[in-house]
């Protein structure tokens, strides 16, 4: 009797590798379920912002933004105003109530309110050819407007960054008939690179910082004397490696004279900068550079 019923029914064996597979099995499904919790309130506010934007990009932009939060994991509330709509609202002191405003440049042509020292205005696409609006637009730019010291810029600019990214926003704009831009290449927090000659280093790392809070963008700062610098730059210019180039060098101006490497120089009284045609990151680090110039005003 007991040797039939020992042949039938059997007693699970568990070795340890069962054992290890399991709590593998419940620890990664634990992670699965964590992840999807935020992890702090901060976070949600900061990713919770409302955009005014004008009508006649509703199509591509609704696309886009469906295209974004999938990545940022942002919510976002927009309003879309017709061109004249916009064109008081940005005039009255109701403006500020939004925290990205998206329009044609020739809208705020003539507004007191684009101080670049408080906002920054990122062009992404041009008007249609064939656009028939009574709008003196003259070539100009749709442009995101965001405030610096908006409590949700970071995810402003990383959605303008999206927006003007030839892999990103550019796809959907093309495809409803807008002209593009050529925008950075997109990275949801990219890393900016910085060549900085010795005596410049700290002034830079402190603008860097704050540059960095009001885009949510990494730096990377090096420094070298300008002879190594300059025996580089030739080496790396020389060579099919033009990539390895920081994406900016400040104070080291002298060296771009005559160096097809670099778009022209960027000059001011005390620095002068170098933006090599390699930065996959052109856009943002101009903008860096205003900064840098516009704080000293």
């Amino acid at each position: 009797m007991n040797q039939d019923f020992n042949r039938v029914f059997k007693a699970p064996k568990y070795t340890g590798v069962t054992l290890s597979l399991l709590s593998m099995f419940v620890l990664a499904a634990m992670f699965v379920v964590w992840q999807r919790f935020p992890q702090n309130q901060e976070d949600i506010s900061e990713k919770d912002f409302t955009i005014l934007c004008d009508q006649i990009l509703k199509q591509p932009v609704e696309k886009i933004l469906k295209a974004f939060e999938k990545e940022y994991l942002s919510k976002i509330s927009i309003s879309y105003l017709d061109a004249s709509l916009i064109n008081s609202v940005s005039h009255s002191s109701n403006d500020d109530t939004s925290d990205m405003l998206i329009c044609n440049e020739s809208i705020l042509k003539v507004s007191e309110k684009t101080d670049p020292s408080n906002k920054a205005s990122i062009p992404f696409a041009f008007e249609k050819p064939s656009s028939s609006r009574n709008l003196d637009s003259s070539g100009q730019p749709f442009i995101c407007v965001i405030k610096h010291k908006g409590p949700n810029s970071k995810a402003a600019f990383a959605l303008a960054r999206y927006l003007s990214a030839p892999s990103r926003g550019q796809f959907y704009l093309a495809e409803a008939g807008f002209q593009g831009v050529d925008g950075d290449q997109w990275a949801m927090k990219p890393t900016i690179s910085l060549m900085v000659a010795a005596r410049h280093v700290q002034e830079i790392d402190a603008q860097a910082k704050i540059f960095s809070e009001r885009e949510g963008v990494n730096f990377d700062i090096s420094s070298k004397n300008l002879q190594d610098t300059n025996s580089t730059i030739n080496l790396i210019s020389q060579s099919n490696a033009r990539e390895y180039l920081a994406d900016l060098f400040i104070g080291y101006g002298e060296m771009g004279e005559g160096n097809n490497a670099f778009l022209p120089i960027l000059k001011d009284s005390r620095m002068n900068g170098l933006i090599p045609h390699s930065s996959k990151f052109k856009k943002t680090v101009t903008r860096f550079w205003k900064h840098l110039i516009n704080y000293r005003k």
